[in-house]
């Protein structure tokens, strides 16, 4: 246990220990930190469902019903009627053959790299998620890692009719950076590899031309039909604001997990009651746009005062917005001093990113106001001002 003292006390020294904060969330972008209320640019729940008062009656209701717990694993008395109907639904909404549900989309990572009896070449971007990088380690994968984005260094670790896979994340969850679905594509085609995409946040937020009954995603954004994709995960925690995630492919794919995913197999199923209210997100979501056109409105707006401001925040389409610091103390610095003034970013620093890449993290949610943008640029600018006085 000693060693473990001063492993802490190391990581303390060199500013990457990680803590914890009590939060008690008022709505998605209010939270209560330490009896103070603050504003939030933390969460993932980019279109407030989670406050959603539709589909929290609707998860009351199932748990009225059905109770709070699923009692088992889904192959033996934990896959109910509404489990069944979810898949079905979501295969419905993005036009592809099979769905599979899973408890989280770290789940969903590790499963399909379950399901290769030989060794696999899987080829995956230095900056994915964890879960994408464990997948490989803890399967039979030969991982290849290329530069973050280079499309000309991926087809490098390629190899014809050898069916590779590539393994894509179509949002960078630490950067707001979107992957071309559509050249990944093309060099799925051409090498004949497999292609999976992870799209947890891009998942019912995507920017693409929105269309009744369906639910947008990072595929569509690039007029790629996610039946031509091998493996799609997205998740249910973000924008339907529930939990759980889930994977879609052919039968036989998702067939494959369900005899070889063991996260799958081994683990107790989501509760109903979730399931339930996951199904009446979704509804709420194919049909009404207006949440999701605020979030862009939203994303355009911080997009054109951070460029006014000359603050050199990502200019994507992303709710996901990142301010390079390079150094892990001066994040956390500039992160307390942005709590003292009521405003709460995320403090990102090794190993989530590489060495010197510390940053502040910025998610922006439908439920955010111009003025709350405002704030937030202003005072960051401020800071910034007095750092270099």
């Amino acid at each position: 246990m000693t060693s473990f003292k001063n492993q802490i006390k190391k990581l303390n020294s060199l500013g990457y220990l990680r803590t914890r904060s009590v939060i008690n969330v008022e709505k998605s972008t209010r939270v209560n930190l330490g009896n103070k209320i603050v504003t939030s640019f933390l969460s993932n729940d980019y279109l407030g469902m989670s406050k959603n008062r539709i589909i929290i009656t609707e998860l009351k209701k199932s748990a009225n019903t059905h109770g709070i717990g699923s009692g088992s694993s889904p192959l033996i008395s934990g896959y109910s009627e509404s489990h069944h109907y979810l898949e079905k639904e979501i295969a419905e909404y993005l036009n592809v053959e099979s769905c599979l549900v899973v408890n989280s989309g770290y789940m969903a990572n590790l499963c399909l790299l379950n399901i290769f009896d030989q060794e696999m070449n899987v080829v995956q971007d230095r900056q994915s998620h964890n879960s994408i990088i464990e997948s490989s380690k803890i399967n039979k994968i030969k991982i290849n890692r290329y530069k973050h984005l280079d499309n000309t260094h991926l087809e490098k670790h390629l190899r014809n009719g050898k069916q590779d896979i590539i393994f894509s994340e179509s949002v960078f969850s630490m950067s707001g950076d979107a992957t071309n679905i559509k050249e990944h594509y093309k060099l799925k085609k051409n090498y004949k590899s497999f292609l999976f995409v992870d799209d947890a946040h891009g998942f019912g937020i995507a920017k693409c031309k929105a269309k009744n009954n369906s639910i947008e995603n990072s595929c569509s954004s690039f007029n790629i039909k996610i039946s031509n994709i091998d493996a799609y995960m997205g998740t249910f925690g973000k924008a339907v604001g529930t939990l759980g995630a889930f994977i879609c492919g052919n039968k036989d794919l998702i067939d494959m997990v369900v005899q070889k995913g063991r996260p799958y197999i081994y683990s107790t199923a989501l509760p109903r009651c979730i399931i339930d209210a996951t199904r009446k997100s979704l509804k709420i979501l194919a049909i009404n746009k207006t949440r999701y056109n605020k979030l862009h409105s939203n994303i355009s707006y911080f997009n054109k005062q951070s460029l006014k401001k000359d603050m050199a925040f990502n200019f994507t389409e992303s709710p996901i917005k990142t301010y390079l610091i390079g150094d892990p103390h001066s994040t956390l610095s500039i992160r307390d001093k942005l709590i003292k003034e009521g405003i709460m970013v995320q403090a990102i620093r090794y190993p989530t990113v590489p060495r010197k890449h510390d940053k502040l993290r910025v998610t922006l949610t439908s439920d955010h106001t111009k003025k709350d943008i405002d704030i937030l640029l202003d005072t960051l600018e401020n800071i910034h001002c007095e750092k270099s006085k």
